[in-house]
């Protein structure tokens, strides 16, 4: 009967008195010379560490916690604290998805520019003759090709960090956030590159354009393994409605004259085809296959001032066309690059708000 009433006793003491209770039977069990007695001490502790394991709720919320059961209680309040809670970074998160609806429309008009500028014909043809010696003892590159394609590439990168964004901005997950951050950059730095590439390039093939295409046109328009720049040059002719860089004297002296004779397609001539003025110039490829509205009038040279033919070089309207296309390049990649600059902004505000502790 005493062992069950100091065992009723032990069930209702508090935590931290049970602690207390249970260090002095370990003490009593150690030094009492009774085996009787020891088996006695040795129930009540079973009793009390059953007791233990098996508090109410009531009695934890009055008397303390366990060290296993605390944890779990913790655990379980912050869970229910977390669902309960409204999530972090709400405002952040929907000002990030609708912010992701202006990147995609911007990545889908720069990768949209970038690919009608690789596709159309004449934008290709004329960009051959913008040509620009990147490094040094390295052949020189068309630029504004490789800037087109620059446009087309960031354009399809940014459309795509779009999809990734708006995924990231649904899911509270600090990481899937940085994830977006870094992409972002890179396309903030890809932009910014494509814009300094285009104001450098714009004035170095200006300053070399003059002397490198009038080198050409003397040496490699329409002789045998010179196509591409022949078309080219029959392209710009025919579209800006000009003969030569400087008029129709420059060909005077070329390569196609002297070697060939001026003969183009079985006919000796003294100018270009495009140098006349063409029926057929509406169309898209009509410089592939001119057709002058007059040709003995065209090509009769002794006559200083006719209507069969252009007169005026293409020089002047050529650097315009090409300022206008490194121009066209850099404003939309320092535009995108505004834009998207926003976009950093906001997604370090987010993964602030989501990396800072819920308490």
């Amino acid at each position: 009967m005493e062992t069950e009433r100091t065992t009723l006793r032990l069930e209702s003491f508090p935590l931290e008195q049970n602690r207390e209770v249970n260090t002095t039977l370990s003490r009593m069990e150690t030094y009492s010379p009774s085996f009787i007695y020891q088996d006695t001490l040795k129930y009540q502790r079973s009793s009390l560490n059953s007791n233990q394991s098996n508090l109410s709720a009531d009695t934890i919320s009055r008397y303390g916690r366990t060290d296993s059961y605390g944890k779990a209680v913790r655990g379980q309040s912050r869970k229910s604290l977390n669902e309960n809670r409204e999530p972090r970074g709400m405002a952040g998160r929907a000002m990030i998805g609708f912010y992701n609806i202006f990147f995609w429309i911007s990545g889908a008009a720069v990768f949209s520019l970038g690919v009608s500028s690789l596709l159309d014909l004449h934008t290709k043809e004329l960009s051959n003759l913008f040509q620009v010696e990147l490094i040094s003892y390295h052949p020189a590159a068309p630029v504004l090709y490789w800037l087109h394609l620059g446009l087309l590439l960031d354009g399809a990168v940014v459309f795509l960090t779009g999809f990734f964004g708006c995924w990231s901005s649904i899911h509270e997950n600090s990481l899937s956030t940085s994830m977006y951050l870094l992409l972002v950059l890179l396309c903030c730095v890809g932009e910014i590159s494509l814009a300094i590439l285009a104001v450098i390039c714009r004035d170095k093939s200006i300053q070399v354009l003059e002397t490198e295409v009038m080198a050409k046109l003397q040496v490699e328009y329409n002789v045998e393994g010179f196509a591409s720049f022949s078309r080219s040059l029959d392209l710009m002719q025919a579209k800006f409605e000009c003969c030569g860089l400087h008029g129709q004297q420059d060909y005077a002296s070329s390569a196609w004259q002297r070697e060939v004779g001026g003969l183009d397609g079985g006919q000796q001539l003294s100018l270009p085809l495009t140098c006349c003025v063409l029926s057929n110039k509406i169309e898209l490829t009509g410089f592939l296959d001119p057709a002058p509205a007059d040709l003995a009038g065209c090509q009769d040279v002794s006559v200083s001032t006719v209507i069969s033919r252009y007169e005026d070089g293409c020089l002047d309207r050529l650097v315009n066309w090409g300022s206008h296309q490194f121009i066209t390049v850099a404003g939309v990649s320092v535009g995108c690059f505004l834009l998207h600059s926003l976009g950093v902004i906001l997604t370090c505000c987010l993964l602030h708000k989501l990396r800072r502790p819920a308490f």
